[in-house]
């Protein structure tokens, strides 16, 4: 909740809308002052200090600093020199007109050879593994990170008079970029001091958050994680740099020139050391790439500093503007190491540079100090459990402390934006907004103590239940941080059938968690449904159904479940579940002999265990959500069934596994896969068994066969894999009429193995099974396989697949195949 009230504070204040800048910024354009052409690589410079940048190819340039200035010069080789006077702590906007100088030359005769930036580029590489931070032992180092959050591209006028009078105290809050050169108003600052600590192998990395603030979030405990430095981590030594799930190609990289051309454009001297100045300009946009500049020391042949630009034109959605400016320093007589980072990106849901749109940028800096390189790894720190440990008094820090962490003192605009959004969420009028926002977003229109939803299950229909109608209540985290109720109640016109549910959850302790539940329904159900499937009631399983959505399953159910998490990614979950299942008219319950059974029972123990090794977690009071994690994700899962406990008519046993991972293949994008298998030991009715995963809607299910049907394939042992392939991009940006579309190419494979005992084979002519099988399920005789294709990024948001069944493709009774599916999703990616 807390998140989403901080998303809705900048989308309110994106209504309304310049004042004076917080350091001294100056943004322009260098041209011949004959010609009036863009003049790319000059030398732009703060005199008196050694803070510069070059032109890029249009002749723009932006800098800035907070140091104490006064003129800034360009100079270019045969042009006369210029300087001007700049506005100290104040957004300047300073274009050049340089002058040729008129010289008469003898006769010069050039011959070819190599491009010098070419003998700098293989210095470097060789040089990469001794200047590599990656590549040391051991390092570490403290670091204190700045991230802020801004509204920009907004109107001076601001015609809402009721807006203007509830927020127009923002207004003295404005500033102006000097990358982007728009006006902007910060909405969200958030500082993190944090030490590190890596060693190369056996491979350790651990970032300790010893404190945090957010402006307009109070005592947020799991936010504090995003605080830190690691989850961006720029290494330019890299050859990909992974930035907001983009791989841009490094100008480092070893494949370098295959992305980038390169100049040196001139050498400067800095504390007496001979510093190179290469430009480089992409090649092309079919991979992510930038525009920019590094410096590198002539004699260690190491990175001095960057700035680089997200080329324009590339198939990357939501970022418009992207620069990274990188500083080393020299710690020692050859070791350089990082001194400072910055971010900024520019998010709009226009990509065209329009000023029509508000847009939002993200300002993140980094500052590293007590660097310490090939010394031990504390051995407390070793034996930690995570990559991003916080602070038990990470929220806890006075101003005073601040003061003393900042390695600079934060303007008074930059002080104030806490108080800010503070006061922001006190007026009146943002509640209401905020209000109907959140009913939007979530589902639940919330009062106080209780919310009222979802409004998606609000009415839905099937062939068994006919028309639904459905209304659910939860209570909200004001009503208690420990308890949450929650139930729902639902009448179907066909089958005239009252239904519903509830919930108690009793949370413990979030952190990590430890929590009770006790739920409790009657309703129908689907059997062999995936974990991604639409739920009970969804309108939109209705909307887009096959029209095979009939075979549901009325179950009386009752659950005690109590989820334990040892150690940020080791849990465990301990469950009794009780079971009571009534056949449907679609679904019948038939001994071999033909007797037919009106119900069954079941009572079995559930044992849970998840396996996640640095996986990012969001948590809220009565829930978490994982971001995901660089390792892959175990799940383990345990059942007996207890006979004749609860009334259980069956003893069995299930164990089943599964393995998440999702791996980057760049400059080719990147893979998910999911590997599951299981088995079931004695005899079970078919609604025990592996009921595998088809799909009844035309909406595209990762976890679930789009050519399947339910009911189709049964298993007692069994194995399945769901592969993705996302290319990004990577052929049709190749096509000249295609890429500017920004189509990306999706290939997908799922395939399926299973047997099945004769114990618990129903679909054999003289079965010994407990139940015949419904007309038309049967063993997988053979491997099961579909695959496909699609497009993603339509729009930047629709993913179509075309995907085909290449296995088991015939018709038969009680079955049709369908051996070709179009499904489609959504999906928000960059």
């Amino acid at each position: 909740m807390k998140y989403l009230k901080l998303c809705f504070v900048l989308l309110l204040l994106a209504w309304v809308s310049v004042a004076e800048a917080q350091t001294t910024k100056v943004r322009g354009k260098v041209v011949d002052a004959e010609t009036g052409e863009p003049m790319p690589l000059v030398s732009i410079v703060f005199v008196g200090t050694t803070i510069g940048v070059t032109t890029d190819f249009d002749g723009n340039y932006d800098i800035e600093t907070r140091e104490e200035v006064s003129e800034i010069m360009a100079s270019f080789v045969s042009y006369e020199r210029q300087t001007v006077a700049v506005k100290k702590g104040a957004f300047n906007t300073i274009d050049f007109k340089l002058v040729p100088i008129v010289t008469h030359l003898d006769e010069v005769k050039v011959k070819p050879g190599e491009n010098p930036a070419h003998a700098i580029l293989r210095n470097i590489s060789k040089n990469k593994k001794k200047n590599n931070p990656a590549e040391k032992e051991s390092y570490s180092y403290t670091t204190y990170t700045k991230m802020e959050l801004d509204i920009a591209n907004m109107k001076p006028e601001f015609k809402n008079k009721k807006l203007q009078k509830n927020f127009g105290f923002i207004f003295q809050y404005m500033d102006t970029s000097a990358i982007t050169g728009k006006a902007y108003l910060p909405v969200m600052i958030s500082e993190a001091s944090a030490d590190y600590y890596y060693r190369r192998s056996p491979k350790l990395s651990r970032e300790i958050v010893k404190a945090s603030r957010i402006s307009g979030i109070e005592e947020d405990y799991s936010l504090a994680q995003f605080t830190g430095h690691l989850h961006v981590n720029v290494n330019l030594y890299d050859n990909y740099i992974n930035i907001f799930e983009v791989n841009f190609a490094s100008p480092l990289s070893e494949h370098g020139l295959m992305y980038y051309k390169y100049f040196l454009v001139d050498s400067v001297q800095k504390e007496g050391r001979k510093i190179y100045k290469i430009r480089f300009h992409p090649k092309g946009k079919s991979t992510p790439v930038f525009d920019g500049e590094v410096n590198i020391d002539s004699t260690t042949w190491a990175l001095e500093s960057a700035r680089l630009r997200m080329a324009k034109g590339l198939n990357v959605n939501w970022i418009r503007d992207l620069a990274i400016e990188n500083t080393n320093e020299l710690i020692n007589d050859s070791t350089w190491f990082l001194k400072q980072d910055k971010i900024l990106a520019d998010f709009t849901v226009q990509m065209r540079d329009s000023s029509k749109l508000i847009s939002f940028m993200g300002h993140r800096q980094i500052d590293y100090s007590n660097v310490r390189v090939n010394e031990d790894i504390p051995t407390e720190i070793q034996k930690l459990d995570n990559d991003v440990i916080i602070n038990k008094d990470v929220l806890q820090s006075d101003e005073n402390y601040w003061q003393s962490v900042r390695p600079y003192e934060l303007s008074e605009k930059e002080q104030n934006i806490y108080n800010m959004v503070d006061s922001i969420k006190n007026v009146p009028l943002y509640k209401n907004i905020y209000d109907i926002i959140q009913t939007a977003l979530l589902g639940y229109y919330n009062t106080k103590y209780i919310g009222f939803g979802p409004y998606y299950k609000l009415v839905s229909f099937n062939k068994l239940e006919g028309c639904r109608f459905q209304l659910g209540v939860k209570t909200t985290s004001d009503f208690s941080k420990h308890v949450r109720l929650s139930g729902y109640g639902a009448y179907s016109t066909k089958d005239g059938e009252f239904k519903g549910g509830g919930t108690v959850e009793y949370i413990f302790n979030n952190q990590p968690t430890s929590k009770l539940t006790f739920s409790g329904k009657h309703d129908v159900l689907q059997l062999g449904a995936s974990e991604n499937a639409f739920t009970t009631g969804n309108i939109l399983s209705s909307i887009f159904s096959r029209g095979n959505n009939e075979k549901l399953t009325l179950i009386n159910s009752f659950d005690v479940r109590y989820e334990k998490e040892w150690w940020q990614g080791f849990s465990n979950s301990f469950a009794l579940e009780y079971r009571q299942m009534f056949p449907t008219k679609y679904v019948d319950f038939v001994r071999p002999n033909g007797e037919v059974v009106d119900q069954i029972h079941t009572t079995q123990f559930r044992l849970g265990t998840r396996l996640s090794r640095n996986e990012i977690v969001v948590r809220q009071t009565f829930d978490k959500v994982s971001m995901g994690s660089d390792f892959p994700i175990v799940g383990i899962d345990l059942v007996a069934g207890l006979k004749d406990v609860l009334n259980g008519d069956y003893e069995y046993y299930r164990l089943e596994l599964s393995v998440k991972h999702d791996f980057n293949i760049a400059p080719l994008g990147y893979s998910d896969i999911m590997l599951s298998g299981g088995k079931i030991f004695n005899k079970v009715p078919y609604p025990l068994l592996k009921l595998h995963e088809g799909n009844a809607t035309y909406f595209y299910d990762p976890y679930a066969f789009s050519c399947m049907n339910f009911y189709e394939f049964a298993s007692d042992l069994w194995g399945a894999v769901f592969w993705e392939h996302h290319f990004k991009g990577f052929f049709l940006s190749k096509i000249p009429l295609m890429k500017r579309l920004k189509w990306r190419e999706v290939a997908t494979v799922k395939a399926l193995w299973g047997t099945l005992s004769d114990k618990n084979n129903g679909s054999l002519p003289n079965t010994d099974a407990i139940f015949r099988f419904p007309e038309g399920m049967s063993s997988v005789s053979k491997p099961y396989i579909e695959a496909g294709v699609g497009i993603e990024n339509i729009f930047r948001f629709i993913r179509v697949d075309a995907i085909w069944r290449l296995t088991h493709r015939g018709d038969r009774s009680g079955q049709d195949v369908d051996n070709f599916a179009i499904n489609f999703s959504l999906h928000l990616n960059f």
